[in-house]
């Protein structure tokens, strides 16, 4: 549905003669839909939960996924989506080797602001440093793309029409 809203392009000097394209590459600002948080819901995805299951739930329709990602600045699901745990874990053991994903990724201060640091054994004796392993990392990195707005479904005919409108330039 996304890119059914974007202007044709008719690209005329390829080898294999004149030919039309989708401009994939138009894009539009919402910071007005982004920055207004009355219209903006926080919710955090469920474990294992893909982007159209979201839209499906919260709006009751799965193509409107691409609202999501456009709301979010999300690129590509596969990167800038939650992995299952399962999915996590695995993607770790690859990255570091099967035991290495408990080894030490680096050193942070347990105080509120989570600095990261140098190794000092004194301040990890103490508790002022904390040790975090690959995959405590992974999993924080993770963990962090499963906060996400969701815009308010009374909103969304309004959103829908006011993007097509800025997307396709008319």
């Amino acid at each position: 549905m996304l890119f059914s809203l974007f202007p044709l392009l008719r690209l005329e000097n390829l080898p294999t003669g004149p030919t039309v394209v989708t401009d994939i590459f138009r894009r539009v600002s919402v910071d007005p839909f982004k920055k207004n948080l009355v219209i903006l819901q926080e919710v955090t995805i469920p474990d294992g939960f893909t982007i159209e299951q979201v839209a499906d739930k919260f709006y009751g329709r799965q193509d409107y996924h691409w609202i999501i990602m456009v709301i979010n600045d999300i690129v590509d699901v596969r990167k800038d989506w939650p992995m299952s745990n399962a999915d996590l874990v695995a993607y770790a053991k690859k990255k570091y080797g099967d035991t290495k994903i408990y080894e030490t990724h680096h050193y942070r201060t347990t105080d509120a602001d989570k600095l990261i640091v140098d190794f000092d054994a004194a301040d990890l004796a103490n508790g002022d440093i904390e040790e975090v392993t690959n995959l405590q990392y992974e999993e924080e990195l993770n963990n962090s793309k499963r906060e996400i707005k969701m815009l308010e479904p009374k909103y969304l005919g309004e959103f829908v029409t006011l993007y097509s409108s800025l997307i396709s330039g008319k």
